[in-house]
C-alpha cells in the first residue's frame, strides 16, 4: 500500500495566507497618499506568484515614477472586500482576485464601477486563446451595451484528478486502466473501484471526492458541469431565466439526483457536506478518494516538488462525453484585474500595460506552477507548457478548449446565485435533510427568480 502524503506538507500547500500589506490600514491609504497607487491583489498560493507581481511592480514602479501600494489579500478576504465595493465600501484603483472575475466582475461593470479595457488589450487581441475576450465582455446598464472591462491573464476551469497507483493496486496490476469516457459509465466505475481499494487494503478510501456542502464554492462550480452535461439551459443568450419552463426543470431534477447520489451511495466522504474549499484537496491529497474534481490544478500543483507523486502516482483526465454522447462544453474561469473609474485609472491603465507584456505575464503565470493557464497563445507555447508526460496540463488544456460562455456573462444577476451559492444549498439539503430532489430544485428556482427580480428593480 502507497503511504499518504505528509499532511503537514499538504495544509502548507494548499493553505492561502492572511492579508498582508506595506504601509497604511488599505481601507484608508486611498486617501492618505494620493501619490500611490493602490493595488489589491490576492496572495499566490506558491511564493514564486507572490514574488513574480511584487517584482514585476517595483520594477515598473521605478521605471515609472509612479509610487505603488501593493496590497495582498487571501482569496477569501479579497472577496469580501469586493462585495464592500458593491455595498458603498473603499476601492482600490485595480483589483485582481482568483474568483473575484466570475462572483463580481459583471456586477461592477453593470454598476459603471469600471474602466472599459479596449485600449489595453487591443495590441494583444489577435494573441488571446478563444472565448477569453467573451468571458471578460460584461453589460453595462447606463452605456446599454457590452464592453471589455478587465484584463486577462490567466484561465482556468475544473479538472479530474485520480490516483493511478491506488487504482493500478485495487485491480491488482501494473497496466494503465482504461477509464470510460461516457458519462454513467465513468461516474459508475469509480465506485466499483472503491469496492476493489477496500479489498486491496484501503479501508477508508471512497471513489469519488466531490463536495456536497453549501460552505464552499466548489460544490456549485461542478454542479454546473452536471447541469451542461444534462443539456440543462438555465440563461438564454439574452440573457432571460428559463428554469420554470418544465423541461429545463425536468433536466436540472435529473442533473441533481445524479450528483447527489453518490453521497447516497456511500461513494462519497460523508464529510463532504462540511468541506470547506481545501477539503476535497486534502481528502484526496491524503489517499481518502481515488479521485476529485477541483477548479484549478492546485492539487498536482502541490506535489511538483515531488516527481513521483506529480507524474506517477497522480493523473489528471478529461470529463467524460455528457448523457447524450456529446462533449461537455466546460465554463471557464479568466483571472482578471479590474481597474475602477477614478483619479488613478490613467496609471492603472499603464501598470496593466506592462504587467501583460509577454515576458512579464509569463513569468507571473508560470510562478502559479501550472495552476491556471495562460490567456496567450503564444506563451503557450512555450516548454513548460507542452511536456507530453505532464497530464494534468494537457488534460487542462482539453478541458478549456472545450469552454462555453458562463451564465453570469449573458446575465450578471447571475452573479448573486454565485455569491449565495444557491444550487450548493439545494445539494446540501438532498444528502443533510434528506429533502426529495425535486423540493430542493424547486426551492433554488424560486431563489433564483427572486434574485433576478430584485435585480431587476434595481
Amino acid at each position: 500500500m502507497k503511504p499518504q502524503l505528509a499532511l503537514a506538507s499538504i495544509l502548507l500547500s494548499l493553505s492561502v495566507g492572511g492579508c498582508s500589506f506595506t504601509g497604511a490600514n488599505p481601507a484608508t491609504s486611498q486617501t492618505s497618499n494620493d501619490r500611490e497607487l493602490l493595488i489589491w491583489w490576492s496572495e499566490g498560493y506558491y511564493p514564486e506568484e507572490t514574488d513574480a507581481i511584487e517584482s514585476i511592480t517595483r520594477k515598473w514602479e521605478k521605471a515609472s515614477g509612479n509610487k505603488v501600494k501593493l496590497v495582498f489579500f487571501n482569496d477569501g478576504e479579497i472577496s469580501q472586500r469586493a462585495t464592500e465595493i458593491l455595498n458603498g465600501g473603499p476601492k482600490p484603483d485595480l483589483l485582481y482576485g482568483y474568483s473575484v472575475g466570475d462572483s463580481h466582475g459583471p456586477t461592477f461593470a453593470y454598476k459603471d464601477f469600471l474602466v472599459k479595457t479596449d485600449d489595453i488589450i487591443e495590441d494583444f487581441k489577435s494573441d488571446y486563446s478563444p472565448g477569453i475576450i467573451e468571458n471578460i465582455t460584461f453589460l453595462n446598464k447606463d452605456a446599454g451595451g457590452r464592453f471589455p472591462y478587465s484584463v486577462p491573464l490567466s484561465v482556468s476551469s475544473a479538472y479530474i484528478h485520480y490516483w493511478k497507483d491506488l487504482l493500478q493496486e485495487a485491480n491488482e496490476t501494473d497496466l494503465t486502466i482504461n477509464i470510460p469516457d461516457t458519462w454513467n459509465e465513468f461516474w459508475e466505475f469509480w465506485g466499483i473501484n472503491q469496492q476493489k481499494a477496500i479489498q486491496a487494503g484501503f479501508v477508508d478510501i471512497k471513489g469519488i471526492g466531490l463536495p456536497m456542502a453549501s460552505s464552499t464554492s466548489d460544490t456549485h462550480i461542478l454542479f454546473d458541469f452536471f447541469l451542461e452535461a444534462h443539456e440543462a439551459n438555465i440563461i438564454s443568450q439574452s440573457g432571460e431565466l428559463l428554469l420554470r419552463k418544465p423541461e429545463e426543470r425536468e433536466k436540472v431534477i435529473q442533473a441533481m439526483k445524479n450528483y447527489t447520489s453518490f453521497y447516497k451511495k456511500g461513494w462519497v466522504p460523508t464529510k463532504a457536506t462540511e468541506w470547506g474549499d481545501v477539503d476535497n484537496n486534502i481528502n484526496f491529497l491524503s489517499s481518502l478518494s481515488l479521485m476529485t474534481a477541483n477548479p484549478t490544478l492546485s492539487i498536482p500543483g502541490s506535489q511538483t516538488a515531488d516527481e513521483v507523486a506529480y507524474y506517477e502516482r497522480i493523473a489528471s483526465v478529461g470529463w467524460p462525453k455528457g448523457i447524450n454522447g456529446q462533449t461537455v462544453r466546460t465554463d471557464i474561469s479568466v483571472k482578471q484585474m479590474f481597474i475602477f473609474d477614478g483619479k488613478k485609472m490613467e496609471e492603472a491603465k499603464s501598470f496593466a500595460r506592462n504587467l501583460i507584456k509577454p515576458e512579464n505575464l509569463s513569468t507571473y503565470v508560470e510562478g502559479a506552477q501550472g495552476r491556471f493557464l495562460p490567456v496567450s497563445k503564444n506563451i503557450l507555447t512555450n516548454p513548460f507548457w507542452n511536456e507530453l508526460r505532464n497530464t494534468h496540463i494537457q488534460a487542462s488544456r482539453e478541458t478549456v478548449e472545450n469552454y462555453k460562455l458562463a451564465y453570469q456573462i449573458y446575465n450578471p444577476a447571475y452573479t448573486e446565485v454565485r455569491r449565495q451559492n444557491i444550487w450548493a444549498q439545494a445539494i446540501e439539503q438532498v444528502c443533510v435533510n434528506n429533502t426529495p430532489v425535486d423540493t430542493a430544485v424547486d426551492n433554488a428556482i424560486e431563489s433564483i427568480e427572486s434574485i433576478f427580480q430584485k435585480w431587476e428593480r434595481s
